[in-house]
């Protein structure tokens, strides 16, 4: 061997000694799997391929059989002690001669044989009934035997048991069954403490590894639900296969909360696993009604009575609850119906009137002061039946061997009165109601029985009856309308038809009460840590309990007025562990007690504590690795604990031994805070193992597993050495950043870059970037969301890539539930920079570490960093481009909560420039400096700002001079307003200048300034004259409206003013004038008196009249008035109308045919009156058909009016009356026919061109619009004549006309040629074309 091989020979045969006990232990786990593999293959091969079936008949000289039924089951086991020969080869169990049918005597004995074949030898067991014969059971009775493959099964004694019963024998081949004992069961994923809420659905599932893994033998897993076994049905749905458990609540209700257990049988006893599931309430139907009431019951079940009683709910931000509404359904009914008209106000309700023999649900709604809350979880199906009937059923055994069941009814002999009823008491006594209780009567007789109760105020001895309307056919009954402060007796009488029996023995005097109340206060309420996001909260009982239920536990933010539950379901021990907490907060409890009548009053409020995991020493470190070696010292590096304890690792302690060494002796007495150490003293050639333990407030943990052997050796290699303290930053679903510190060995030259390389779970390792990265860092992108990833990492000198990193810890890309990133802004206040971050967990340990291209910032006079609670903030001081670049932080003793932010030279201009103007502020302006013009010719020069303070300050400027508020010069503001202004009260030339306000409030400053020069000036200033002489004007007598004309509706032209400043009061003054040409000139008014004159002048000139003329139409006059065309019928054609108020033929008007202009001819005439426009067609073709319309023109607008002349609508008769009708008297004439038009069209009935009023005698129908009828019963002479039938709507219409003679009897009727049908004529004297015009004038 070499010298190197030489020391390991020798270093390996030092650790013989210490590594047999584990060689041994390994070796004795191999058999252990070597041997479960061998039975589960064993086992797997076990089939079943024949089952066969036998019939034994058994008869008694009566006519009667035995009843039983016997199986003979081969069971195969293969003998896995014996080795299989070439020659053999597997067989399944069969029957070769199976069992036959029997028929043999009562107690004769009785032989069963049967043969089997199989491979290896199956194994015969017999079976009576589905249960395995046991011949110790009935000792002689029972013979097995099995010689040379034949097996047979002897009864001795073989009897019946009851009349007409069959025995069957069957033999079938059997498997070896294999109990749930037999399998061994290691939980993998398992569920954690859940959150749902009403309505939802929500599934535990536990994974798991079952060996052996059969699936025709699945694990025996049994949940429960607070120590109750949970059964499968539609509320629990209970899965077990696929390596995994589940349970599945598909309609969660409050009931469903509570602890939940998955026990499993193994190999090794059971296993098990439990967490807690909140059920929150769901939102309520109306805002502020309370949640829904828990664990609705049925007590007291009888056949017309039953008592049901449930929880009450929290109530922490919602008002009290004011009492309890109870529904019940018949089970397959839907319809819920309501069993009390007002609220019950404690947590039980009796509920009579039920039919016997019914199956009931129930639900239960809580009410208070918003409304009604959703119902609970229904009851489970009760069925109203009474309880004692079983009772009087007794059991007779004749000669030992028959039973015989009678009723005590049958015992008492012919009764006909019932006895009196016995034990009359009060059950249930509360102050909405008392329940009566009685014992049945005894004898009672075999009618029916009800019973009937009375009622007497205590001492007064008037008894009166409560229950007339309702025949009692239980033993219970409440009693609601009692008057509360008085004391009552009851007694009760049983009753059938032959009458009643005595009363019963009255109670006691009872009076309607609540005996105890609602439980007094929880005592002190004491809460601790527990984890980062649950706290344990204990209390003591409160000191009357008062048949408590149990606790309702509120939790509220320390600062916080608002209190949430933390159990929604009242839980019965006095301490509960709160999940769910927000981590780092800090919270305050307290605790309610509940019992039947409601919730107490709150306990006191726990001192406050912050939700922080429980303090205890850390867990090991792991990973030590070496960093670096000079062949007498090692410089070791190690991972942090992965739990902490609760608390800031504060120290480190190394110890170390040889390799073949058992002994450890300590490398530091004094701790060390990094988790680098140099260990020196050690010898050059040396295997070394090492271990660390770390330290907090707690104390020291755990060690460490030992390291591997380290050799003691000089590094000489030209590369460099490992990275080392792998971390992970910024985790999300897509992305991370890894960091890590230099090696301490750099090799024959310095460390130039870094190559990463990953590893996805189940894959191989790949570098992620191509090109050595000179820094410590790395953000990795393109990560599968979930996914498990692991790295490495190594340096890179000018001599090649040195020795791969220590692998990382797992990561999984996943954020932390609420991470947020960092949030850029300016102080709107101040106008710093900063960067902020709101972590989503911290500990009373945790510092926030802000790094700047991940290098961390420490006594940087560039930054300031302010951290209160969850909330850091780092803000810059001057900054500018040296602060470019990704600033980041990451909170200590969490998770990994941490982010980052890339500070751009774009954005750090944006925010510089937003910097500056909060530090160098304007006043906002919302107007500029302008002016306006007063009455008296007073100047107002005013601006406005969009805030201001009490404390602005502002002067006026004119052409670069101050000026002050003076008589001359008012200055003023409004705070509220924004508004500075000054007024000017002789605003003259000397005024012309520049204007400017200059403004100071605080640090904000602005100025606004306005030039009035030149143009603008004369303007202003010629504004001022000459309001300063209207205010003149006014003084006296004037006109405040001057001369105008108005035209009235009798197109008379008015004249008007309106005069003011009299010494009466304000006059109108009117002219009336029939205006016309001739009326054309100036016309004046004056006004005066002793404080001065006015003067109105109008002129009424050529170019006037026609305006006037013009707005006469405009004003009163125009189309706005015109109606809707109507059709008038002349002798020389048709004439369209549209009548106005006023019409002359300067009014521009046009009308159109088909979008046509018409110009009026001799075909069409156009003309009008002083009230209507027309036009004249003469003698209308069918080319004159089509849409008409009028068009009338104002000043402003046109004003259409239409007619359509198309014709096509018009009322008709389509078909169905004769021209000549002759009938006998006494007869009945029909006269019936089909009408037509669009819209329908009026039918009017004419007897010689006299309209036909609609009589018994003569009557008129017209149906569906349709359907035209004058029928006329009993006719006569008088009925002859000439009929016509007049169809009409706006479009037009036709005649159609009837003869009708009428002869007496005997005689022949007249001569006449009937026509089917003649063509119907118009109802217009203008001829053939008429016909399309339809309306008639």
């Amino acid at each position: 061997r070499s010298a190197d091989e030489i020391e390991e020979y020798q270093r390996v045969s030092s650790h013989v000694g210490k590594g047999l006990a584990s060689i041994q232990k390994e070796l004795h786990r191999m058999r252990v799997v070597t041997k479960t593999q061998v039975e589960n293959i064993a086992i797997k091969r076990e089939v079943i391929h024949w089952i066969v079936e036998g019939s034994c008949y058994i008869q008694k000289g009566s006519p009667s059989f035995a009843n039983a039924t016997y199986t003979a089951s081969p069971q195969v086991q293969e003998m896995m002690h014996k080795k299989m020969t070439s020659t053999d080869t597997d067989k399944a169990p069969d029957f070769m001669v199976a069992l036959r049918p029997h028929t043999v005597w009562e107690k004769t004995p009785v032989k069963l044989f049967c043969t089997v074949d199989g491979h290896p030898r199956p194994i015969v067991k017999w079976y009576k009934g589905g249960k395995p014969v046991d011949p110790l059971s009935a000792p002689g009775k029972y013979k097995i035997e099995s010689k040379y493959g034949v097996h047979s099964l002897i009864i001795s004694r073989f009897t019946s048991i009851l009349a007409c019963a069959v025995l069957v024998f069957s033999s079938v081949p059997h498997l070896t069954v294999i109990h749930h004992s037999k399998l061994e069961i290691t939980m993998l994923d398992r569920f954690g403490v859940s959150f749902g809420t009403e309505g939802g659905s929500i599934s535990l599932v536990c994974t798991m590894v079952v060996v052996p893994d059969l699936p025709n033998v699945p694990p025996l897993a049994q949940w429960y639900r607070d120590d109750k076994l949970l059964k499968a049905g539609k509320l629990a749905e209970i899965k077990v296969g696929g390596g995994a458990a589940t349970l599945t609540l598909p309609h969660l209700a409050k009931d469903d909360e509570g602890l939940y257990t998955l026990r499993m049988w193994t190999k090794d006893g059971t296993t098990e696993h439990s967490a807690y599931l909140f059920v929150k309430d769901a939102a309520p139907s109306v805002a502020g009604a309370p949640g829904a009431p828990i664990s609705v019951k049925a007590f007291d079940i009888n056949s017309d009575y039953v008592l049901v009683a449930w929880k009450p709910p929290n109530t922490t931000n919602e008002a009290a609850i004011t009492g309890y509404f109870v529904d019940k359904r018949e089970s397959g009914s839907a319809t819920w119906s309501q069993c009390n008209d007002a609220p019950v106000q404690i947590c039980k309700y009796p509920v009579h009137g039920l039919n016997v023999g019914h199956a009931y649900h129930f639900r239960v709604r809580a009410v208070n002061s918003a409304g009604i809350s959703r119902p609970s979880r229904e009851s489970d199906k009760v069925t109203a039946l009474d309880p004692a009937e079983r009772e009087r059923l007794q059991v007779i055994k004749l000669d030992g061997k028959h039973e015989v069941v009678i009723k005590d009814d049958d015992l008492e002999g012919y009764v006909t009165l019932p006895g009196e009823p016995t034990d009359m008491h009060a059950s249930e006594i509360f102050k909405s109601y008392i329940v009566l209780s009685w014992k049945p009567p005894s004898p009672r007789g075999r009618a029916p029985l009800w019973y009937i109760i009375e009622k007497s105020v205590s001492g007064t001895g008037a008894w009166q009856r409560i229950n007339t309307a309702v025949k009692l056919q239980s033993p219970r009954y409440p009693v609601f309308d009692l008057d509360a402060g008085k004391k009552y007796q009851f007694r009760v009488y049983s009753e059938n038809l032959y009458g009643a029996s005595e009363a019963s023995k009255p109670t006691d005097p009872i009076e309607k009460v609540d005996e105890h109340g609602v439980p007094s206060a929880p005592g002190q309420v004491v809460a601790t840590r527990n984890t980062k996001s649950s706290v344990f909260v204990q209390w003591d009982p409160p000191k009357h309990p008062n048949h408590l239920m149990g606790y309702y536990i509120d939790a509220s933010l320390v600062g916080s007025k608002t209190w949430a539950p933390c159990n929604h379901k009242p839980y019965k021990n006095t301490r509960f562990l709160v999940h769910g907490l927000t981590p780092g907060e800090t919270y305050v409890f307290r605790v309610q007690a509940v019992n039947v009548y409601g919730l107490s009053d709150e306990s006191q409020e726990s001192t406050p504590i912050a939700v922080e995991p429980a303090l205890t020493t850390p867990s090991a470190p792991h990973g030590i690795t070496m960093l670096s070696c000079d062949g007498a010292s090692m410089i070791i590096a190690w991972n942090s604990p992965k739990h902490r304890g609760g608390s800031k690792i504060n120290a480190y302690y190394v110890d170390k031994r040889d390799a073949d060494s058992l002994a450890w002796k300590e490398v530091n007495s004094a701790p060390t805070k990094t988790r680098t150490y140099t260990v020196d003293g050690l010898t050059e050639g040396t295997f070394y193992e090492f271990k660390v333990q770390a330290g907090n407030l707690a104390g020291v943990g755990v060690p460490s597993a030992p390291s591997t052997p380290l050799k003691c050796e000089a590094w000489t290699s030209a590369v460099p050495g490992p990275a080392y303290d792998l971390a992970f930053r910024e985790v999300r679903g897509d992305s991370l950043v890894i960091l890590w510190k230099a090696p301490v060995y750099t090799g024959a030259s310095a460390v130039t870059g870094y190559i990463v390389e990953m590893a996805k779970k189940g894959h191989h390792y790949h570098p992620l970037n191509e090109e050595a990265i000179g820094h410590c860092y790395l953000q990795v992108t393109g990560l599968e969301a979930g996914a498990e990833y692991t790295f490495k990492v190594k340096a890179v000198n000018a001599e090649g890539v040195g020795k791969a990193s220590q692998t990382s810890e797992p990561v999984f890309a996943k954020a932390l539930p609420g991470t947020q990133e960092i949030q850029c802004g300016v102080d709107e206040d101040t106008g710093d920079i900063f960067l902020s971050f709101e972590a989503c967990e911290i500990s009373e340990t945790s510092n926030f570490a802000w790094s700047k291209n991940y290098k961390e910032i420490s006594d940087c006079t560039r930054v300031s960093i302010e951290t209160k609670g969850k909330h850091s903030k780092l803000t810059f001081v001057n900054p500018d481009v040296s602060d470019l670049g990704a600033f980041s932080v990451h909170v200590t003793d969490t998770d990994g909560v941490s982010a980052s932010h890339t500070v751009t030279e774009d954005a750090l201009n944006t925010m510089l420039e937003l910097s500056y103007n909060i530090r160098h502020p304007i006043v906002p302006l919302k107007h500029q400096l302008n002016y306006e013009v007063l009455e008296k010719g007073h100047v107002r020069f005013w601006l406005q700002c969009l805030k201001m303070s009490p404390a602005v300050n502002y002067r006026f400027i004119v052409n670069d001079k101050e000026v002050t508020s003076s008589d001359s010069h008012k200055i003023s503001h409004d705070v509220n307003t924004g508004v500075i202004q000054m007024t000017v009260d002789h605003f003259s030339k000397a005024s012309e200048a520049t204007y400017t306000v200059q403004i100071h409030d605080g640090r904000a400053k602005n100025q606004s300034s306005l030039v009035l020069v030149g143009d603008v000036f004369k303007a202003a200033l010629k504004e001022a004259e000459f309001q300063r002489s209207e205010h003149i004007r006014k003084q006296g007598p004037h006109f405040a409206e001057y001369l105008s004309y108005h035209v009235d509706d009798d197109c008379t032209v008015l004249l008007v003013c309106k005069v003011t400043n009299t010494f009466s009061r304000t006059l109108n003054s009117t002219f009336f004038l029939q205006f016309s040409r001739k009326d054309q000139g100036h016309y004046k008014a004056k006004l005066s008196d002793d404080r001065g004159k006015d003067t109105s002048v109008f002129d009424i000139s050529v170019l006037s009249v026609g305006v006037v003329v013009k707005s006469l139409p405009l004003l009163f006059l125009s189309g706005s008035s015109a109606s809707e065309l109507v059709l008038q019928c002349t002798p020389e054609g048709i004439r369209l109308q549209c009548y106005m108020k006023y019409y002359t033929e300067e009014i521009r008007t046009a009308w159109l045919h088909k979008d046509s202009k018409i110009s009026s001819s001799e075909k069409m005439r156009i003309a009008g009156t002083a009230e209507m426009a027309w036009m004249q067609i003469r003698e209308p073709s069918e080319k004159e058909k089509g849409h008409y319309s009028i068009q009338i023109m104002d000043a402003t607008k046109s004003h259409t009016r239409t007619f359509d002349l198309s014709g096509q609508d018009r009322g008709r008769v389509v078909g169905g009356l004769p021209d000549v009708v002759t009938i006998m008297e006494q007869k009945t004439l029909s006269l019936t026919c089909t009408v037509w038009g669009d819209p329908s069209p009026e039918v009017t009935w004419f007897k010689n061109e006299n309209e036909v009023v609609s009589t018994e005698h003569a009557k008129i129908t017209l149906e569906a619009n349709k359907f035209a009828s004058l029928t006329i019963t009993a006719v006569t002479s008088e009925d002859s004549g000439k009929y016509s039938i007049n169809v009409r709507n706006k479009y037009g219409g036709e005649f159609v006309e009837i003869t009708v003679s009428v002869y007496k009897q005997g005689e022949s009727p007249p001569d006449a040629v009937q026509k089917p049908c003649l063509k119907p004529q118009t109802a217009s004297n203008a001829g053939v074309e008429a016909r399309w015009l339809g309306k008639t004038p």
